[in-house]
């Protein structure tokens, strides 16, 4: 970018990007018309972004600033000129990667674009719709529900051969087929994989070959995974169109980056740190009735509280019982028929997308003796491993269990288990929605 001010003295400004969950501060110094990065760092704001501002200036020298602007969501924060999203992409890109025409694919945490800078200057943008599939958090939230966080994820899927078929028409469809591959066994990397190949064809459905410009580069968060930048690789050969390899570190700054530059070339006086936030703005509420006004109407029920559980392991006359030691659920002990010392259960498991539950129901007179919950993670075979874990830990050990039924989204694996380990005729498969509607009768 060409500055108006030659001068040969250092100038140094600062470009903010206040996203929707993380803040990104550049510095540029600028000398005798050439700019160059002196300083750059990524705070993530955790929804406190005033705080986060904070922690991400403390690595700049605010005096003596020539210049700065902020850019994102978030920029009306901050008492700095703002910058369109679209001109800090367009900035940051031609300083890293010149004048020509190129397109630039950015893929943050809430929302992607393809910016084409076409020959002449023009400038078009494609955005999402309010859809929050392809984006970071998007994929953050569908990671995290199988016990990963994000760069963990990347990394387990980012060499993986054989992705699981998913599809990336609808957010909702995806998360439920991962959901139910998950729930079946499949392996964690191979859904990730064919997560992140949804996402990206998601994306891709923005670039045009044969309209939108040459070469093609990736900016924004999600360009880190490696998966991705091979993914957009490929499909950019497949349609005879160049790629930008860039650091794809370099590549999460460019609007941050972006509006430094554009600051040097308009510098304007900088507030004083402690002035930086702008001021509230007023802002109206509708007001309602306070909800204790309403407390009379509430019907309180009671919890059934489980019954004290004494005695020693009960042992069955002449029935024998299985143990699952071999499957990893330790200790538990399904009792076969015959008389007991103690009050027989009928043992319910519910393997969820994202918890598990389980109670044990007197048998007979239908009271609930314990219930335990753990997260599900991806993995409902661990999960109902827990579960037991946790019953032949506790005190409704010591009863018999007759039975075992099984619902959820990872029914079909538990029981499977269950059935090798117990019996066929000890477990038993019900849908939601048939056990929901017992349980909510009784």
């Amino acid at each position: 970018m060409d500055h108006p001010n030659g001068s040969s003295t250092p100038r140094r400004f600062l470009g903010l990007d206040l996203g929707a969950e993380t803040i990104k501060a550049v510095e540029v110094t600028v000398t005798g018309g050439a700019a160059r990065v002196t300083g750059r760092r990524l705070v993530e704001h955790h929804k406190d972004p005033a705080a986060a501002l904070g922690a991400a200036l403390d690595g700049f020298v605010w005096d003596g600033l020539a210049g700065a602007a902020a850019c994102g969501r978030l920029a009306r924060l901050v008492a700095l000129p703002a910058v369109p999203t679209k001109q800090a992409q367009a900035a940051g890109w031609r300083h890293r990667n010149g004048d020509g025409p190129a397109t630039v694919v950015s893929i943050g945490s809430h929302g992607f674009s393809v910016l084409e800078l076409r020959p002449g200057g023009a400038e078009v943008l494609r955005e999402n719709s309010r859809c929050s599939q392809g984006t970071g958090n998007f994929l953050r939230q569908l990671v995290e529900r199988l016990g990963l966080d994000l760069e963990a994820a990347c990394r387990l899927a980012e060499h993986e051969e054989k992705p699981a078929p998913l599809s990336g028409r609808c957010p909702v469809i995806l998360k439920t087929d991962m959901t139910h591959l998950a729930n079946r066994g499949e392996d964690r990397g191979r859904i990730i994989a064919g997560l992140i190949d949804a996402v990206c064809q998601n994306v891709q459905v923005l670039v045009k070959p044969g309209i939108s410009p040459s070469p093609v580069g990736l900016v924004g968060g999600v360009a880190r995974s490696g998966r991705v930048r091979e993914n957009f690789r490929k499909f950019l050969a497949k349609h005879g169109m160049a790629w930008v390899e860039q650091d794809p570190e370099e590549a999460v700054y460019a609007e941050a980056l972006g509006c430094a530059l554009l600051a040097s070339a308009a510098p304007a006086a900088v507030p004083a740190r402690d002035a930086l936030l702008a001021a509230a703005r007023p802002r109206a509420y509708d007001a309602l009735p306070a909800l204790a006004a309403s407390l009379p109407r509430v019907r309180r029920m009671s919890l059934p509280v489980a019954r004290g559980l004494s005695g020693e392991g009960a042992r069955v006359a002449g029935g024998g019982a299985t143990t699952v030691e071999g499957s990893g659920l330790r200790s538990a002990t399904l009792h076969r028929t015959g008389p007991a010392q103690q009050a027989s259960v009928v043992l319910g498991l519910d393997i969820g997308s994202t918890g598990s539950k389980a109670v044990a129901v007197d048998a007979a007179t239908k009271e609930i003796r314990w219930e335990g919950y753990v997260p599900t993670g991806g993995q409902p075979v661990a999960a109902a491993q827990a579960l037991v874990r946790q019953f032949t830990e506790g005190p409704a050990a010591a009863c018999p269990v007759l039975t075992v039924g099984v619902t959820g989204s990872g029914r079909e694996i538990v029981s499977s288990l269950g059935k090798t380990c117990w019996g066929v005729d000890r477990v038993y498969i019900l849908n939601e929605i048939a056990a929901h509607a017992e349980g909510a009768l009784h």
